[in-house]
Formats: structure tokens, sequence, C-alpha cells
């Protein structure tokens, strides 16, 4: 079965079993080999409240992260 198909497949189910099969795939990855520490995240914090040019839109984001799967 390709993957288009096992898609299709999978939104003819209820909401419930979607998020379940979700969550399986998810745990199903490796864990990522990298980690932001808390004071990362609130340096980026001050960065964006200080500079909201940084920040990013949440379909560049997606962008960006379809580019690097690909």
């Amino acid at each position: 079965m390709k993957l288009d198909e096992i898609a299709a497949e999978a939104a003819k189910l209820p909401e419930e079993e979607r998020a379940s099969l979700a969550s399986q795939l998810l745990h199903g990855l490796e864990t990522p080999v990298y980690e932001v520490s808390d004071a990362e995240v609130a340096r980026r914090r001050r960065e964006a409240e200080t500079d909201p040019s940084v920040m990013i839109t949440f379909e560049q984001l997606v962008a960006g992260l379809r580019q690097r799967g690909s």
C-alpha cells in the first residue's frame, strides 16, 4: 500500500482513532538528537520580544520542516 493510500484510509477513521494512530506513529520515531534548554528558550523569547522580526509564521515553519524532510 502506498503512503497516499494509507493516508486516505486513515482519514476515514473517527477523530479519536486518528489521534491514536498519530500518537502511535510519533512514538515510533527516533528520539530527537537535540535538546533545547530552558535558558535557550528564555533567550529566544527575550530576543523575539525585543525584535519581533525574528519570528516566523506557522506556514513558514511547516514549509521549512517539509524542506528539511525532503
